[in-house]
């Protein structure tokens, strides 16, 4: 009884040391606009425009739709 008591809590404290291991912190928004090249105000709309597509602004700036400003868009044969 000794030895799966001393067993369960060595497993129980591995698994308890590899959650607590990872002290790697997500990044801020400033830190994610520089690193896609853009400005606070930019990351900030791009981030809405994701949002508004149901995508996550990497998955929406990846796609190509960061370069794309309003003026710029082709609306085909949209009636607007």
């Amino acid at each position: 009884m000794k030895k799966l008591l001393i067993g369960l809590t060595l497993i129980g404290s591995l698994f308890l040391f590899t959650a607590c291991g990872n002290k790697e912190k997500p990044m801020t928004e400033a830190e994610q606009a520089s690193h896609y090249g853009l400005t606070m105000e930019e990351y900030q709309e791009q981030k809405e425009a994701a949002a508004r597509m149901g995508m996550t602004v990497e998955e929406h700036l990846k796609e190509g739709h960061g370069d794309m400003d309003g003026d710029d868009m082709n609306h085909g044969d949209m009636d607007m």
